[in-house]
């Protein structure tokens, strides 16, 4: 998901501070009238708003927009170490929509490993919270803009060769490991954070097929081992465990791949 934000204007901060959690714990399950932004400094956590999950790891910036439903999704990791922001919205954001062109679109999630100057504003906002000058709420308020700057242009940075490289292995692993969930680009996409057209690009030059015959040839592969080492499942019990809808439409796509049914395939190979 995305929000949008007025990038210059008075901004007001009601709360930050760090947060250990030594057990594992779950994040709250709230609405909140102002916006929470999340920085992980150690340990991971799964946070969901609204109907998406974003997984969070050190030095990952989570941008939880005011009104929006959000709550933990299992536990976070033991020893988590974080620090958060409470802003109060301002007028324009309320609407939730880029309905002015001050606003900017900001992602939910920011990675911000190669922008140390991140933390370093988010930790001089919370010291500053802490303080007791005169001119705290003006300092805060120019804090946050500049925290906002920086994260607008740390979102439209490209994507280097190594972190597509990271990327592409994750989703290849992805595959790999949930054979019964058939992925779409969008679905990738949103769950690493990158160009849905982008990552199509890059996983095709990468193993010279589209994303999708890239799962078909997985899955057809996992599905003539699985045909052979347990002999006794039913072969529309092997079409959901391996994500087909039906078992016809597995037996379609493994005869056109092997040249012989999954059937026949088991019968010749077992000699049975």
């Amino acid at each position: 998901m995305s929000a949008y934000f007025q990038l210059m204007g008075p901004r007001r901060v009601s709360s930050a501070n760090y947060i250990t959690f030594i057990n594992p714990t779950p994040h709250p399950d709230r609405v909140m009238d102002e916006h929470d932004f999340l920085y992980m400094l150690d340990g991971s956590w799964r946070i969901m708003e609204e109907n998406s999950c974003y997984e969070m790891h050190s030095d990952d910036l989570l941008i939880l927009p005011a009104g929006r439903h959000h709550y933990g999704k299992g536990l976070c990791t033991p020893n988590n170490k974080h620090m958060y922001i409470h802003v109060k919205p301002l007028e324009a954001e309320r609407m939730g929509t880029a309905s002015s062109s001050r606003l900017a679109e900001f992602h939910s999630l920011i990675h911000c490993q190669d922008n140390p100057r991140i933390k370093e504003i988010f930790q001089e906002i919370i010291s500053l919270r802490w303080n007791g000058s005169s001119l705290r709420e003006d300092k805060l308020s120019l804090l946050i803009n500049l925290l906002l700057c920086e994260l607008n242009e740390q979102q439209e940075k490209p994507v280097s060769a190594s972190s597509s490289h990271n990327i592409l292995a994750e989703a290849s692993r992805l595959i790999q490991t949930t054979p019964q969930t058939f992925f779409t680009g969008k679905d990738l996409a949103d769950r690493f954070f990158v160009c849905e057209r982008t990552l199509s690009n890059q996983f095709k030059k990468a193993y010279g097929k589209t994303l999708y015959a890239y799962q078909m040839d997985v899955k057809l592969e996992m599905v003539r081992q699985f045909l052979l080492s347990q002999p006794e499942v039913k072969l529309h019990e092997t079409a959901l465990n391996f994500g087909f809808c039906d078992e016809f439409h597995m037996s379609r796509t493994f005869k056109r791949k092997y040249g012989v049914s999954p059937s026949q395939y088991r019968q010749e190979n077992l000699g049975s």
